[in-house]
């Protein structure tokens, strides 16, 4: 069975910018790898994996992006007790499913609702935004949850005088299963927050770019005013960059900071990213 993947606007009407074929194609290829992930219970796409799953493009048409694949899988084995079977039709489903899945709880937390779910004992899942539920099977959630960044980056790329819209449906149908139109360059956008009170923490910082003044750092200490992981950060205000140059030769710091956590539509809120006010010597 064929299906189709578009992407066009003014971008495309002499041509096909190669860097943004490459962004849209990489980006949807992501997309539809992480509902074969889910569904064959596998952490990573490797070289085996690859051999068993393609998307497999037959035909390019010019005017706009429109490329004609299918789904090719070969030898696969399930591994979640809930999926009665898995082919092609299959895979598809559970990435368009994901697809309405995302747009629901993205669009909630942008409108400072919270979703809320229900894991039933027949694997599939109630998810509840305000007075309306959702059901949804299962691996829906978890691919949705994975493929969030492919999503935002796909979305990402609409630009009034460049693309106005990206799509993919099977090839004979004439509704789309995936639409990202001309107002849905924040669709998957997830609002985040500045908490108003400066936190004190030990961490590791291992990776510093003085140009960007941002970098990373781990904490590792138990109980402190973030969970243990692994952070962004950036220096906030015009603070000198050297001191933290040379804090990534010690194997702790203290640093002071600002949170800013992420309305997670997942789950409990996390930490986005942190915004370093101070260091103690």
């Amino acid at each position: 069975m064929l299906h189709e993947f578009k992407i066009a606007g003014p971008a495309l009407d002499d041509g096909v910018p190669i860097h943004l074929a490459v962004a849209a194609l990489d980006n949807f290829q992501s997309i539809v790898d992480k509902s074969y992930l889910v569904l064959a219970g596998s952490q990573r796409m490797s070289g085996i994996d690859r051999e068993i799953f393609q998307l497999r493009a037959k035909q390019f048409t010019n005017g706009s992006l429109l490329t004609y694949f299918e789904i090719a899988l070969h030898g696969i084995q399930l591994s979640l007790p809930f999926v009665s079977s898995f082919g092609p039709q299959n895979l598809w489903d559970y990435t368009r499913d994901s697809f309405f899945f995302l747009q629901s709880v993205c669009s909630a937390v942008q409108a400072g609702e919270k979703p809320t779910y229900h894991f039933e004992n027949d694997g599939n899942v109630a998810v509840h935004i305000g007075d309306s539920t959702h059901h949804y099977h299962g691996p829906v959630i978890q691919i949705g949850e994975l493929a969030l960044p492919s999503y935002q980056n796909l979305a990402h790329l609409i630009d009034p005088k460049k693309l106005s819209h990206i799509s993919a449906k099977p090839k004979d149908q004439d509704k789309q299963d995936i639409y990202i139109g001309p107002d849905d360059r924040g669709k998957f956008d997830i609002p985040t927050r500045i908490e108003k009170d400066t936190q004190a923490i030990h961490c590791e910082i291992y990776d510093f770019n003085k140009y960007k003044n941002a970098g990373k750092l781990s904490v590792k200490r138990p109980q402190q005013a973030i969970p243990q992981g692994d952070y962004p950060f950036e220096i906030f205000g015009s603070q000198d960059h050297v001191e933290y140059i040379y804090s990534m030769l010690q194997p702790q710091v203290q640093l002071h900071c600002l949170v800013e956590m992420e309305s997670n539509p997942f789950g409990e809120d996390k930490v986005h990213k942190l915004h370093i006010t101070g260091i103690s010597p």
